[in-house]
């Protein structure tokens, strides 16, 4: 299962915990950040939103995650 982590530092390639549509525990892959929360690779082809308050349960940090710098930056203040 998942460490007890926060979602801030979730980075892409960590495996994330979520609750889905009928309360199921579910784990995907972090693919990018975006406005709403982590895009997450199910492994079914189909991309699941994890957001903080909404659907995140934890994460646990793999081998090989990468921080998202682009991700962060289109979703930032910068420049406004």
């Amino acid at each position: 299962m998942w460490e007890d982590e926060l979602f801030d530092e979730i980075q892409k390639g960590d495996k994330v915990w979520y609750e889905n549509e009928q309360g199921q525990t579910c784990k995907g892959k972090a693919v990018m950040i975006g406005p709403m929360g982590w895009v997450v690779d199910t492994g079914r082809g189909v991309p699941k939103v994890v957001n903080e308050g909404y659907n995140y349960l934890g994460h646990t940090k793999m081998p090989g995650r990468t921080p998202d710098h682009l991700g962060h930056f289109l979703n930032s203040d910068y420049g406004k």
